[in-house]
């Protein structure tokens, strides 16, 4: 096994109001969901198995440490995807699930910047204040051969918010950095993409911060002040947001949810097969002129918007036009074209965020098919936020 730095490891501990009930209930033998939401890691790439990857070995050290806990497993990593998209989804891939404790992990999908650290704190504010109330980690992940990562501002949160965070950052790149651990490859193929020996050491990081945080709840229930920090369990108390806090209320529409006016655009019925087969449930235009038109009244009651679609690989690919609320003279281009070669992107453009409140039109269409050779624009969602 490889060795890191156990204390840096740990980038906050946290508090453990939540974690305290959620162990609590692990204890006492009850059923509990714990989920993992993310990029490519947590969806497990470059594992050679759904069981390598760090998420399952995780899921693993808790059910052979709480053997009479009935445990269920969630794995709600999208590759390539960033907290924006987490905020729009997780009411449906991850709080259906009931979770207990739900681990995050984004930090080399976000930017470092204050949009990813707006949608980041939106996507923490609606676990933590979801009726359900889970237990909220955190895992911060970095590019080995650089130190890229968004840990800065992910981290700015998770102190604000009590949430407790694993880095790997802090438990090995200044291993890296002196040479002590000379050659990145046995853990990662492509320096931020783990094999089966890089999972584990992810798997490690991320127990080595529940084994703290478990340690300090023996401890407390075992102090006479633990009873009266049992009863704090049930507070419920809000803070304030840092930032303006759109993505708190973010929303996807799209054809399970949403009827729009059908110009050309067609109905992508094909279905979906798991959290991870994401390009589904969105609308399809292969013609030039194809068109697609959705009325947002004032019932959504959103101030931003976002298109997300399929960045595509394949060739050649479309581009289209999208028009708000009529303003020809300010139409945003989106090529479809993915210069990358690991695969198809699910992206996002967004258009407008923290404008004023109302109705808006909006209209997307295909104004170059190559020829008519190009493949479909696949429009997967629109994303809308308070």
């Amino acid at each position: 096994m490889i060795s890191f730095d156990d204390k840096k490891a740990i980038a906050n501990l946290g508090e453990m109001t939540r974690f305290f009930g959620a162990f609590d209930r692990l204890e006492d033998g009850q059923d509990v969901t714990i989920c993992f939401l993310g990029g490519s890691i947590t969806q497990g790439s470059l594992s050679s198995a759904p069981e390598t990857c760090y998420a399952y070995r995780v899921y693993s050290y808790f059910k052979e440490k709480f053997r009479k806990s009935n445990i269920k497993y969630v794995n709600a990593g999208v590759g390539g995807t960033t907290s924006v998209f987490g905020a729009a989804r997780v009411d449906r891939d991850v709080l259906m699930a009931d979770p207990d404790i739900v681990l995050l992990e984004f930090s080399v999908n976000d930017e470092c910047n204050d949009y990813f650290l707006e949608s980041y704190e939106g996507l923490v504010r609606k676990l933590l204040y979801d009726r359900r109330k889970p237990a909220v980690a955190a895992l911060f992940n970095f590019y080995y051969e650089n130190g890229k990562t968004a840990e800065r501002i992910h981290s700015k949160v998770a102190r604000h918010y009590g949430i407790p965070a694993a880095s790997m950052h802090g438990a090995i790149y200044e291993d890296i950095l002196s040479g002590k651990l000379k050659d990145i490859g046995t853990l990662s193929p492509d320096g931020l993409h783990p094999n089966d020996k890089g999972h584990e050491l992810v798997a490690n990081v991320v127990i080595n911060l529940f084994d703290r945080l478990y340690k300090e709840y023996k401890i407390l229930r075992e102090s006479e002040a633990g009873k009266a920090f049992a009863e704090s369990v049930k507070a419920s108390d809000i803070k304030a947001p840092m930032t303006l806090n759109a993505f708190e209320s973010a929303r996807r529409l799209d054809n399970r949810n949403f009827v729009a006016d059908l110009k050309g655009f067609t109905v992508d019925k094909a279905p979906q097969k798991g959290v991870s087969d994401c390009f589904k449930n969105g609308w399809l235009g292969k013609k030039m002129h194809d068109r697609i038109i959705f009325e947002l009244n004032g019932e959504y009651d959103f101030s931003g918007i976002a298109i997300q679609y399929e960045k595509t690989i394949k060739r050649p690919a479309p581009v289209v036009a999208v028009t708000l609320d009529g303003k020809d003279d300010e139409k945003v281009l989106i090529d479809a074209a993915f210069e990358e070669t690991w695969g198809d992107l699910l992206d996002i453009k967004q258009l407008f965020l923290h404008e004023k409140k109302g109705s808006h039109k909006l209209e997307i269409e295909l104004v170059d098919d190559k020829g008519g050779e190009a493949v479909a624009f696949n429009l997967v969602s629109i994303i809308i936020t308070g």
